[in-house]
């Protein structure tokens, strides 16, 4: 890892950082998705066409004939009834089949329909959600160098206000070091002073003893 004061090292490995984010960027880009062309529709509503005539002609109604021949047809009646009724017991099954299928078809194109809208808008969410996650991972450079610049700026001010304080710490300073200097230069003229006065005093004493002496 290069030193804060290897620059060329730092710019290049900010160079490098960049030149990561930025393809990194570009793949998220492109994975975003995209809604199929081919998105499925419901399936066609049932063919209801002919269950109405169902509906109608699946009861057998055999007229009975007048006049001449009745008791030939009722005899031919006697041997088909079987036969009617079976036929009858078919169309009521068929019918009833037919009608309870296309409610179920109904409810199951509805329930269709209804799961693509739902599938629909939750992929439709989820690209909206994409585009999103893109904008914002765009937004992280502009971010950060504008955070660069105000700390940046930051650090400048801090830099002048130090320079400041030191230069009037070292005014300070120095105005303390020549008062000191000054004290210490009249406590030595204090003292050659005192020392003067202290041989003088002595030479005094001496001329008095000897005139007492005279």
């Amino acid at each position: 890892m290069p030193g804060p004061d290897d620059l060329a090292a730092l710019e290049a490995e900010r160079e490098a950082a960049d030149r990561a984010y930025n393809d990194a960027l570009t793949r998220l880009d492109r994975a975003v998705q995209q809604l199929p062309t081919d998105f499925p529709h419901p399936p066609p509503v049932p063919d209801e066409h002919q269950v109405t005539p169902l509906n109608t002609l699946w009861k057998i109604d055999a007229h009975r004939p007048r006049g001449f021949g009745r008791g030939f047809v009722a005899a031919v009646r006697r041997a088909v009834a079987p036969l009617f009724e079976q036929q009858q017991a078919f169309n009521s099954a068929m019918v009833d089949h037919v009608n309870r299928n296309v409610q179920v078809a109904r409810q199951t194109r509805e329930a269709m329909a209804t799961t693509l809208d739902v599938l629909r808008g939750t992929i439709e969410d989820l690209i909206r959600f994409q585009n999103l996650l893109v904008l914002f991972a765009q937004q992280i450079t502009p971010y950060v160098d504008t955070r660069d610049r105000d700390v940046a700026g930051l650090l400048r001010g801090l830099s002048g206000a130090i320079n400041s304080v030191a230069d009037e710490l070292m005014k300070r300073s120095d105005a303390m070091l020549t008062r000191d200097r000054r004290r210490e230069l009249g406590m030595l003229d204090l003292e050659a002073r005192i020392a003067t006065l202290q041989k003088e005093l002595v030479a005094l004493r001496r001329s008095i003893e000897e005139g007492h002496r005279t």
